[in-house]
């Protein structure tokens, strides 16, 4: 004889599980997203957090050792390296930023490569001398450019 079966459904808890593990960890990996150490060059604003001025700029609070005669309430572009485990006094910073330098974005617009100076330089000196020195080549007089024996 056969015996009936009895089905019983158990509400299974990985799906309130993995719910809840993405609405606790999801906040905390975009705040550690927002703060990862790494270089950054992007444009903000400096504000005057509760106990130092701050540059807020990448969906963060940073501090900076050098303001390069910028007030608060300036719009800048930074350019530096990102150090979330800084020590600092301020409260309310997200960490630093090392090495940071400040641009005016009117002049040096944020996504835009900034000009490297050094060799700048170095192409226009050799510019200026390469065209000369094939000019007095090309037209030199013939006994400049034979060899004496």
């Amino acid at each position: 004889m056969l015996s009936p079966q009895v089905h019983c459904s158990i509400p299974s808890s990985r799906p309130r599980a993995l719910a809840t593990a993405l609405l606790t960890l999801g906040p905390i990996a975009a705040a550690a997203a927002q703060t990862a150490a790494g270089p950054i060059d992007d444009c903000g604003q400096l504000v005057q957090g509760a106990t130092c001025v701050l540059v807020e700029v990448g969906g963060g609070r940073y501090v900076l050792t050098d303001f390069y005669g910028y007030r608060v309430g300036d719009a800048v572009r930074v350019v530096g390296e990102i150090d979330p485990d800084c020590i600092t006094i301020c409260a309310d910073a997200d960490g630093c930023i090392r090495g940071a330098v400040l641009y005016d974005p009117a002049q040096f617009p944020c996504g835009q490569p900034l000009p490297n100076l050094a060799a700048d330089i170095c192409t226009g000196v050799a510019s200026g001398l390469t065209f000369p020195a094939l000019g007095l080549l090309l037209f030199a007089p013939r006994s400049w450019r034979r060899k004496h024996t």
